[in-house]
């Protein structure tokens, strides 16, 4: 059976890299997105792959991120208070200003980009800075 899901998932258009570890009581699959423009549609379509091969079977889905030290340092610095602030309180826009700001004071010589998407169980978080993603999915039930 996971073998099957690995080479469904390895055939994916947001999939680079896959790792699948069963234990007894839930399947990990670890997964390293390409670069993707939204992660909510990657997320949603990797997990709902993983839903109907699984069929029922407990299940995590990990993102494996290969951020360089400039985005874990924004992320683990700034960024995390601001979404995890948001969360708890429900200021999505304030949230949305605070990351621009978070953005604009970016002294690198290239642009960062920083994405959010929300629906209704998760908080979508992607920061991209040349050619290093950091890939955040959080649950909104905080």
């Amino acid at each position: 059976m996971t073998k099957t899901l690995e080479k469904e998932l390895l055939q994916n258009k947001y999939v680079s890299n896959i790792q699948v570890k069963e234990e007894k009581e839930k399947i990990i699959v670890y997964v390293t997105f390409k670069d993707v423009d939204n992660l909510m549609e990657a997320y949603s379509t990797i997990h709902g792959i993983m839903e109907r091969q699984l069929k029922g079977r407990p299940f995590e889905l990990e993102i494996v991120n290969q951020a360089n030290k400039m985005i874990s340092d924004l992320y683990n610095n700034e960024i995390q208070f601001i979404i995890y602030e948001a969360l708890q309180t429900g200021k999505f826009t304030e949230m949305k200003t605070r990351l621009d700001d978070a953005k604009a004071k970016n002294t690198t010589l290239e642009p960062v980009e920083i994405k959010v998407f929300i629906d209704l169980d998760n908080l979508y978080l992607q920061i991209k800075l040349n050619e290093s993603s950091f890939y955040k999915v959080i649950s909104r039930e905080v």
